[in-house]
C-alpha cells in the first residue's frame, strides 16, 4: 500500500478542452483511492440512486441530492484534508464507490468514521476491506488520529464484517439522526 502526496494525475474532462487535477490519495494492491472532483457526479449519482447500495441509508439520492453531496465532499477537503473519496478498480479503471474518512459528531462527541460505499458489482471481493485498512492506516498514519470509528446500521451484517476484518471492536449502539447505529472503533 501506498500513501501519496501531492501525486497527481492529470485527467481530460468531458468537454474534451480542460485538464483537472486529481490527487491520488492512498493506493493498494487493487484500489486507487483518489479526491473526487466535478467529473465524478455521474458516477456517483449512479452509486447514490441504486436501491441496493443504498439500503442502509434513509433514501436513494437524485442527481440534485448527489450533486449537494459532492459539494459537501469537496469542502472538506478544503477544511479537513481528508473526506470521502473515489474510489477506483485497478484492473478495469472503473470507478466503484467513495470510501475515505468522515468528521462526525457522535453522542456530543467529535470523531473520524471510517467510511465505504462500493457498486454493487464489486461486493464480496474483499474490497471494501481492502479500502478500509488502507484508510484506517491513512488516518493513524498521515492524519494523526487515534481512534477511527465505523457508523454500521445494525441489520448490515457485510458491513459490521469489513469492520471487525479491520480490526475495529463493537463498542456501544447509539442513535444518529433518528437511526440506530452502531459503533466500531479501533484505536492507534
Amino acid at each position: 500500500m501506498k500513501f501519496h502526496q501531492n501525486l497527481i494525475d492529470f485527467s481530460l474532462l468531458g468537454n474534451g478542452r480542460k485538464w483537472v487535477p486529481r490527487m491520488i490519495v492512498i493506493e493498494t494492491p487493487r484500489l486507487i483511492l483518489r479526491r473526487m472532483t466535478w467529473d465524478d457526479l455521474e458516477d456517483l449519482a449512479q452509486l447514490y440512486a441504486d436501491p441496493a447500495v443504498m439500503q442502509f441509508f434513509p433514501s436513494t439520492r437524485d442527481r440534485e441530492e448527489t450533486r449537494q453531496k459532492l459539494a459537501d465532499i469537496l469542502v472538506a477537503y478544503d477544511r479537513y484534508d481528508f473526506g470521502l473519496w473515489a474510489t477506483v478498480h485497478k484492473a478495469d479503471n472503473q470507478f466503484i464507490g467513495r470510501c475515505g474518512l468522515i468528521p462526525q459528531i457522535v453522542d456530543e462527541q467529535s470523531e473520524i468514521e471510517i467510511g465505504y460505499m462500493l457498486a454493487k458489482a464489486y461486493w464480496r471481493q474483499g474490497l471494501a476491506t481492502e479500502a478500509a485498512i488502507a484508510i484506517k492506516q491513512y488516518g493513524f498514519q498521515v492524519i494523526g488520529c487515534d481512534r477511527l470509528i465505523s457508523l454500521i446500521d445494525p441489520d448490515n451484517l457485510a458491513s459490521q464484517k469489513v469492520a471487525l476484518n479491520n480490526g475495529m471492536t463493537h463498542e456501544k449502539d447509539t442513535v444518529i439522526s433518528g437511526q440506530q447505529v452502531r459503533i466500531y472503533t479501533t484505536y492507534r
